[in-house]
């Protein structure tokens, strides 16, 4: 039997910032205008840019979702099957879809959990964010102190290659055979990096993934390991570590966060200046602020200032929402997002707000 469990359809959403101990209120799905009565799932959509179709604010897509005592193991959403919108006698909205080959109601539920992506509607375009979740951590200063390094390369040679031998010292003790990541320190993350007049802290180091390492021997402290995988040369001080930082779920559904917070970009990750749909992005705070994958924020870009006529001062005009972003994966105080909605370019420095809070 085909299954979506749908945590796929919330394994969409965005984003963060500076948080307060101020817990967010709940709002309520805000139904579309023009929202369909029935509307068959096409293929190549994903069920944000379905929820979308009903919803102006389709993080609340679970508060539609229809409950059905009488299904207990409902299918996944497939190209071909038919959403249909109802109301019930309180006029409250209600969805329920219906399989395309049995014709059958069934309720969409948040306990659900993808089990044959290939040919299921996913949540996100999984493409665009597989590589950052492979290839890419944030460590913070204590991490990278108190993580492993490449020593020297077998023979005294510069660099290191695949089946190549490396010595490694302060990876910790693990058993012969363990694999360790090989990452590459980058660019420093600060916390207000566009704001120089007020305090800041580093929030942590982009580290690119070059290879994995798999341990042959331990001498004290000193590792013999073995290139088994390489993505790049490996050099001297490379970071060894047995451990991914990061947080991804293999699902995650739309939400708010938890907290009231503010944000901003911080880096656009591959490497232009500006974005659009499916960029993918860093923001300056994480799981030390409540944030979690599946978050949702708004992008909002800060306006000219304006003249005031009168007495010539510059006035600063309220920022302008223009988008969404997706919280995917998260560290202790910077997360990657996916923007889901931007109707201008999104660049760094761009801030972030709980949605209907800004």
């Amino acid at each position: 039997m085909r299954r979506f469990r749908l945590g796929v359809i919330a394994e969409c959403l965005l984003l963060l910032t500076l948080v307060t101990a101020v817990p967010v209120q709940a709002s309520e799905p805000r139904l579309r205008a023009d929202a369909p009565s029935e509307y068959r799932v096409q293929p190549g959509d994903t069920l944000w840019s379905i929820a979308r179709r009903f919803l102006h604010n389709p993080w609340m897509w679970p508060a539609l979702w229809h409950e059905n005592a009488a299904i207990t193991n409902p299918d996944m959403i497939y190209p071909g099957d038919i959403l249909v919108l109802k109301h019930s006698e309180s006029g409250q909205a209600q969805l329920s879809y219906q399989q395309a080959e049995e014709g059958s109601v069934v309720k969409l539920s948040p306990s659900v959990r993808i089990e044959s992506y290939r040919q299921a509607v996913p949540s996100v375009p999984m493409q665009k964010i597989a590589p950052f979740i492979e290839r890419h951590q944030v460590f913070t200063e204590e991490q990278l102190e108190n993580s492993g390094y490449i020593l020297s390369m077998e023979d005294n040679r510069i660099v290191a290659g695949l089946n190549d031998r490396v010595y490694v010292r302060g990876a910790g003790y693990s058993a012969v055979g363990s694999r360790y990541l090989l990452y590459r320190q980058e660019k420093a993350y600060q916390s207000n990096q566009f704001r120089p007049n007020q305090p800041n802290r580093m929030l942590g180091y982009e580290m690119r993934y070059i290879g994995t390492l798999e341990l042959e021997s331990l001498d004290n402290d000193i590792a013999t390991m073995r290139v088994v995988k390489s993505k790049e040369e490996v050099r001297e001080k490379d970071i060894v570590t047995l451990q991914d930082m990061g947080e991804t779920p293999a699902t995650f559904y739309p939400n708010a966060p938890s907290r009231r917070v503010q944000g901003e970009i911080i880096s656009m990750l591959e490497g232009v200046g500006f974005g659009g749909l499916y960029s993918v992005v860093a923001i300056n705070l994480g799981e030390d602020h409540h944030l979690s994958p599946g978050n949702v924020l708004t992008i909002s870009t800060q306006r000219e200032k304006a003249k005031d006529a009168r007495n010539g001062e510059q006035v600063a005009l309220p920022p302008e929402a223009m988008g969404y972003l997706m919280v995917f994966r998260t560290f202790s105080r910077v997360s990657y997002a996916l923007v889901m909605e931007a109707g201008k370019p999104v660049k760094v420095g761009d801030l972030l707000t709980v949605p209907d809070l800004q």
